[in-house]
């Protein structure tokens, strides 16, 4: 028998996808799940003829064969009949169910059993199997629309860790996708307890072919996929009563989920089984899955679950917040970047991990994260490093490990690591603002540091300060640029002209006809304000001499009273409106999932010092000269990238040259030629 490596495993599925796809071809999802059925019977084949299958006698010899005089057809039958005795095996029960046919493609199966015949699945490790096929799966789902049933693998194991499940866990997850979460925790106790048997995991999902993938993903995980279900309809948001015998009430202690962004119930029935959905014709998932959790935990029992920050900060939302801190100890708050669930989603979520209240519980500071990079761009690809690693491997860019390790320090010594970057990684009272203006958020944007820092400058500035309406009109109704401007050319401002931070920007010229959105009108002298993703800071000045525009109507126009209450320079104000005293009178402000945004009126309340003229000129100046130096700086960087490029082109010329040349390789390559030979 032959020994198969990870990328052995999956050049062999790959190869049993191709005998299908060639013979009567067929969906690259029905592939899969042929190619699952196969591999499943091949390791029961194996297991038969050792003796050790739950239920089935020793087979004499293995099933899955060709054997002297075989055609097609009988080698067909035999594995036929191979998966009807397994899937009524005690071990496989629930395998068969919902998705019970055997491929029919007699051809690509009989040529598959030639494929597998010299294999020994069954003695590849689990964590090469396991790991193989979740490849397979993710190559096959993610990138279509059955994305919705992947949490990316990084925030997985990251959400597992925050967890810590332990060998003795009863791990649940009742949104379950492909299983993801569920072998992940088995992943997770497997590595840390090697010698203690696989937890048990328990699995629901409504959609049939995704809970059958995921018993296949637990079984090959080395663990009991028996425990997995099909619920079609409200799926575990059904009434406890009818679900209890699949999951009970208190029954389990961890689990992981990752539910559905987005989505209502409204069926009536369910959601009268909710304290939060009763009475109403309609209530978001996420919210039900939260209190559905909390019922299904043990008391002292985790729960991981990744929600969007609506169930967070909305206040239509307070009635969930409310029963978290009833019924449980928030231990952790973890913010996500936007780019999180690109392209598939662009709620903003978080990771919130609370235990079920066991008695008299206090609770204690919550640790909170401000997660900027998770390891993926926008478009879903890996966002690497710019700089490899010792051996030469460029690691994703992520914050997560990071603040895993801060969580991990807090949990041992009850304090956060001395190094830790306090604007990313802070512990919260979650009470301080209770009987304020929604003063019950949980989400990280309320509590973040910068909120703090702000009311600090604040109390101790020695100039009087004032509120934004105080100084500026706010020019916020819209105008349609097609009836404004018709097909005539329009300077044009979008968001995406912006650049985060800096106050540069640029502007397009447009026919007012091809924007179809509401726009605001801006002339030389305004001061801009991005009210949508506060946190990018983009905020501009336009100068005066400028000959104005339109620009997105998820901007702000300011334009200086024409008596302030107090004489302010714009370009100051604007400089101001970026920096943290800016931002941190915002961040706790923001509220909202796909698209965050901060209200005009938050920003009509926005307070800034303002000290006499020539001392704002004077601040000016300095600003001016930082920004110019900032800016030398970047265009030191290009050129060294630039000069870098050359240099390993010219290395690379060098070599072909002395190759080709028949003279050998001489000095002329060494680096310190090439830059001799740039430097010329």
């Amino acid at each position: 028998m032959n020994h198969l490596d990870r990328a052995g495993f999956k050049r062999l599925a790959n190869s049993m996808s191709k005998a299908f796809r060639d013979s009567m071809g067929g969906g690259i999802v029905e592939r899969f799940e042929a190619v699952s059925k196969l591999l499943f019977i091949k390791v029961v084949d194996e297991r038969m003829v050792a003796g050790n299958w739950p239920g089935a006698p020793k087979a004499e010899q293995p099933a899955l064969e060709w054997r002297s005089g075989d055609i097609s057809r009988t080698v067909y039958e035999r594995a036929r009949q191979l998966w009807l005795k397994a899937t009524e095996g005690p071990l496989a029960k629930g395998l068969q169910r919902d998705r019970g046919g055997f491929p029919e493609d007699v051809e690509a199966v009989a040529r598959i059993v030639k494929l597998l015949q010299p294999h020994a699945l069954d003695r590849v490790d689990v964590d090469i199997k396991g790991a193989a096929y979740e490849e397979l799966l993710r190559d096959t789902f993610e990138k279509n629309d059955n994305q919705q049933y992947f949490t990316p693998r990084h925030l997985m194991d990251f959400t597992v860790g925050m967890a810590d499940p332990s060998f003795d866990s009863i791990i649940c997850d009742p949104a379950s996708g492909s299983g993801g979460f569920l072998v992940g925790g088995l992943n997770y106790v497997a590595d840390r307890y090697p010698d203690e048997i696989p937890p048990q995991v328990y699995g629901v999902d409504i959609d049939a072919r995704m809970a059958w993938v995921a018993r296949i993903n637990v079984f090959l995980h080395g663990g009991d996929p028996a425990n997995v279900f099909h619920l079609p309809g409200a799926g575990s948001l059904k009434p406890l009563p009818q679900i209890q015998k699949v999951l009970p009430r208190g029954g389990f202690t961890t689990i992981l989920t990752n539910p559905p962004f987005g989505s209502d119930m409204t069926d009536t029935a369910a959601l009268d089984g909710f304290r939060t959905g009763r009475g109403r014709p309609t209530r978001r998932r996420g919210v039900l899955f939260i209190e559905r959790c909390l019922e299904l935990l043990k008391p002292g029992g985790t729960l991981a679950v990744i929600i969007d920050d609506s169930i967070l900060n909305l206040d239509g939302n307070a009635d969930i917040r409310e029963l978290l801190r009833k019924k449980s100890i928030i231990r952790a708050v973890i913010s996500l970047p936007d780019v999180a669930f690109m392209p598939y989603s662009t709620a903003k979520s978080s990771v919130v991990l609370v235990t079920k209240k066991d008695g008299d519980t206090y609770q204690k500071p919550v640790f909170m994260a401000d997660v900027e990079h998770v390891g993926n761009r926008p478009n879903g690809d890996p966002l690497y490093q710019e700089v490899p690693s010792v051996d030469g491997v460029r690691p994703l860019l992520s914050d997560l490990p990071a603040v895993l390790a801060a969580w991990n320090h807090y949990k041992e010594l009850d304090a956060l690591p001395v190094d830790a970057d306090q604007d990313k990684v802070f512990l919260a009272d979650i009470d301080a603002y209770l009987g304020q203006p929604s003063g019950d958020r949980l989400d990280v944007n309320f509590f973040h540091p910068t909120r703090a820092h702000a009311a600090a400058t604040l109390a101790r500035a020695s100039s009087p300060t004032y509120a934004l309406s105080e100084l500026y009109d706010f020019h916020t109704s819209g105008v349609n640029a097609s009836d404004l401007h018709g097909d005539s050319i329009v300077n044009w401002i979008g968001l995406g002209e912006i650049t985060a931070e800096t106050g540069e920007y640029e502007v397009l010229q447009v026919p007012g006809e091809r924007i179809r959105s509401a726009v605001r009108v801006y002339q030389g002298g305004d001061v801009l304000v991005s009210k949508l993703r506060p946190k990018l800071r983009k905020v501009i000045r336009v100068p005066e001499e400028d000959d104005g525009g339109i620009c997105s109507a998820e901007i702000l126009v300011l334009r200086q009273k024409e008596t302030p209450a107090a004489p302010v320079i714009d370009d100051y104000v604007a400089y101001l409106l970026r920096s943290d005293l800016g931002y941190g009178q915002q961040v706790y402000q923001v509220t909202g999932v796909g698209r965050p945004r901060v209200s005009p009126t938050a920003l009509k309340q926005l307070r800034v010092p303002v000290p006499p003229l020539h001392e704002q000129r004077l601040i000016l100046r300095e600003l001016d000269a930082a920004f110019a130096h900032y800016r030398e700086l970047h265009q030191q960087a290009d050129a060294l990238r630039q000069q870098a490029q050359q240099l390993l082109h010219a290395a690379y010329a060098s070599s072909v040259d002395a190759v080709t040349s028949g003279e050998g390789m001489s000095d002329v390559a060494t680096p310190a030629a090439v830059r001799v030979a740039l430097s010329a």
